[in-house]
């Protein structure tokens, strides 16, 4: 068996390793940008030692001012674009330490919601032992069994009469000079009919043995619904005498204390309830910075991208294209070693993009992981299923499911979808209201006391 408390916990721990795994690869993919904006530093440094070498004072000190001013304005950027981030993984890190302490938190409320729990448990229990001995309840056990059983017979009875009417009336439905005399109510007071045609009717109920076969069908109309009436009234009894029993318990259960412990054990799941709505809005606002963040290390927020426009201008000048083929084709040392330079620096900054491009693509699969996780996470609380009565078949494997959703192979509706399938134990919600159980009925009464340990009356215990 395994509790619900475990399934938790492994929702848990494949949430935060998805975190951990978005965080590492976000921070790898701005350093992966800022070595793209050193290459272009650099490729522009490159850029002015041709133009001071190959063209005149003049000619070059206006092309290094022209990238002078254009580094300026870049460096400036990326100056707002490194304040922008240190303070938004500044508040990313103080919203994950908060999002910790809540969960500590949520644990400590868990602990006392269990133990509440089961202290109401053992008082039940406690309680039950002290019921089932008393002459009174015992007989009023017996009494809802044979009841209970009477009732049960008188359905099967009915049921099996009306069985019979269907097929055994058949044989009468099918006979059209029958029907036509039954319809009218032939041989029954409510008969009416001219002289002739009362001479008729009376000729064809000779031929047919109408009166014979009037009373066969007759009781096969009349047995069933009488049966029905008796079964009907049988359950309503054993339902009364079900109710009785409930009452008994309920009393019992008051009488040990219970609705105290009850109100203090629905006073914690509120605190839970009132916990989880800030801890699902603290992650909904570290998920939002978690946004803003990974725009700057994907370079797609709106400075980002100016710093590239400025940068792809900068290195498409016409005379920069001009003097980097006058350098290609000299055979000065000092011109070859700075092109060889720059085509280093081209092949480094293909191998970069590439890595930025699959980097891309691996950060949207986790952001679409962690999603899914935090949706799983929130029904799987909110339905109560980490309940300290809440527990799951040894078979079933949530960590195989989570698996294949974090592979795309399936959604957090489907896995969803199998976890309540084969949830057991606990409530929906996790709470234990209807103290006394519901209305119950005969079909609750045959049977052990507590089916389990609790009160026969199910629901709230």
């Amino acid at each position: 068996m395994i509790t619900g408390r475990d399934n938790l916990q492994l929702i848990n721990q494949h949430l935060h390793q998805a975190q951990t795994e978005h965080e590492t690869a976000g921070l790898r993919l701005g350093e992966l940008h800022r070595q793209l904006n050193a290459l272009h530093t650099e490729t522009t440094e490159r850029y002015r030692q041709l133009a001071r070498i190959r063209l005149d004072n003049i000619q070059a000190g206006q092309l290094v001012s022209r990238l002078d001013e254009s580094d300026q304005a870049i460096l400036k950027l990326l100056e707002q674009l490194k304040g922008t981030r240190r303070d938004l993984q500044e508040q990313v890190q103080a919203g994950t330490s908060r999002q910790q302490q809540l969960e500590e938190r949520r644990k400590e409320l868990e602990r006392r919601r269990d133990e509440a729990g089961e202290g109401m448990r053992h008082q039940l229990e406690q309680a039950r032992k002290r019921i089932v001995e008393t002459d009174d309840y015992r007989r009023q056990l017996d009494r809802v069994r044979e009841l209970s059983a009477v009732a049960g017979h008188a359905d099967e009875k009915a049921s099996r009469a009306e069985q019979d009417r269907l097929e055994k009336g058949r044989t009468y439905e099918a006979d059209n000079l029958f029907m036509y005399l039954w319809k009218r109510g032939y041989l029954t007071p409510n008969y009416q009919a001219g002289w002739l045609t009362r001479r008729l009717d009376g000729w064809v109920a000779k031929c047919i043995d109408f009166a014979r076969n009037r009373v066969n069908y007759h009781m096969l109309q009349e047995l069933p619904r009488r049966l029905r009436e008796h079964a009907v009234k049988a359950q309503q009894t054993a339902q009364l005498e079900s109710q009785a029993l409930q009452t008994m318990e309920k009393q019992a259960a008051e009488a040990a204390g219970i609705s105290s412990l009850q109100a203090g054990l629905q006073d914690i799941e509120k605190q839970i309830k009132q916990h989880d709505v800030e801890m699902e809005a603290e992650v909904a606002r570290n998920r939002r910075l978690l946004q803003d963040l990974n725009a700057l290390n994907t370079a797609t927020d709106p400075v980002s991208k100016q710093v590239l426009e400025l940068q792809v201008a900068a290195l498409q000048r016409e005379e920069l294209s001009k003097l980097l083929l006058e350098a290609r084709s000299s055979p000065r040392q000092e011109d070859d070693t700075i092109v060889a330079r720059l085509q280093q620096i081209r092949q480094e900054q293909h191998r970069i993009n590439s890595e930025i491009q699959s980097l891309n693509t691996y950060l949207q699969q986790q952001e679409r992981n962690l999603g899914e996780l935090e949706e799983l996470r929130r029904r799987y609380r909110d339905n109560g299923y980490d309940a300290y009565d809440s527990h799951f078949p040894g078979s079933f494997s949530l960590g195989v499911l989570l698996g294949q959703m974090l592979q795309g192979l399936m959604n957090s509706d489907t896995v969803w979808g199998e976890v309540g399938r084969h949830h057991q134990g606990g409530r929906p919600g996790g709470g234990w209201d209807d103290f006394g159980g519901g209305p119950g009925g005969f079909d609750d009464a045959p049977g052990d006391f507590g089916g389990g340990g609790d009160f026969r009356t199910g629901g709230g215990f």
